[in-house]
């Protein structure tokens, strides 16, 4: 179905599917002439940098975007760049920016080193998991001169995480699947941030060990793993009541897996689990309602 594509396509492509076997270490410091000031007009090459540099009090900084940052709203307002995965280097060059804060992925790469060699300077980042979540707001924060407010972030959210985690101590973890695409059907992987999110929440990745990120599977592989509960982030735009009752019909095919005997089958807004960012609590939370109706987040 071309809407589980494009959703495929929106949320799996979005961070790591294309590049993952391409995964670069966390990169560091920006280089500026002697006696340069602190950033006053910023350029943000990604939805999860913008969301950071909007955390971090910055946003009157940022003077452009790329056209997928849509959080905070205000942020959509802002002149584009064209998108994180493809970006244009006169809109970025016309922002007369004097930090330009990208991500350490390959679509990015030959940006960086072109505008490095033009003299702007360049702040790349790499977010893969959760801790480098926690170490490019840092990052982002040195460089901003925001280290006070960087720190108060991330210690605010892993105070919540691990408010979470106190509270699910003593509960068995749930098999989860989550589910990026059903035609055909895929599935996010252990070694992922998706099955970060899942065990913050106090479940467990119903899929083993796989060659792939977000593998392909079928019925067989649903049934073998005796999945518990079925989470489906929702395709943007789309009625939320509508696609959970498209799920619950394909998934009726499969009455004997529990999640769906037991209807345990959640669609949920994409919005906080598709990238890694200041939300990612909100994110946790969403998916610890999945697995905890009666009292998620304790």
């Amino acid at each position: 179905m071309r809407r589980w594509s494009l959703l495929l396509a929106s949320l799996v492509v979005w961070i790591i599917v294309g590049y993952a076997f391409l995964r670069p270490g966390h990169v560091g410091a920006v280089v500026r002439k002697p006696g340069a000031p602190h950033a006053t007009r910023i350029v943000s090459m990604a939805p999860n940098l913008t969301e950071i540099l909007y955390a971090l009090g910055l946003g009157e900084n940022v003077v452009a975007t790329t056209s997928d940052s849509d959080y905070p709203p205000r942020a959509a307002s802002k002149p584009s760049v064209g998108s994180f995965w493809l970006p244009d280097i006169e809109a970025v060059i016309g922002g007369r920016p004097d930090l330009i804060v990208t991500l350490d992925i390959p679509q990015q790469r030959s940006l960086t080193s072109r505008l490095k060699r033009m003299g702007c300077p360049c702040l790349a980042v790499s977010i893969w998991t959760v801790d480098e979540l926690f170490r490019a707001v840092e990052t982002i924060g040195q460089a901003t001169e925001r280290q006070a407010q960087a720190q108060t972030l991330v210690c605010g959210i892993r105070t919540d995480i691990e408010r979470l985690a106190r509270a699910l101590t003593e509960r068995d973890r749930p098999r989860v699947l989550w589910v990026v695409q059903r035609e055909p059907l895929r599935v996010a992987g252990r070694n992922t941030f998706i099955n970060e999110l899942i065990e913050l929440a106090g479940g467990q990745n119903a899929i083993g060990p796989t060659l792939h990120k977000y593998p392909p599977i079928g019925a067989e592989q649903v049934i073998a793993a005796n999945v518990e509960v079925i989470v489906e982030p929702a395709m943007s735009g789309g009625n939320l009541a509508e696609q959970h009752r498209q799920a619950l019909a394909y998934w009726d095919r499969l009455p004997h897996v529990p999640a769906v005997a037991n209807g345990r089958i959640y669609v949920i807004d994409p919005d906080t689990v598709s990238r890694l960012s200041p939300r990612l609590y909100q994110g946790i939370e969403s998916i610890a309602a999945c697995l905890w109706p009666d009292d998620a987040g304790g």
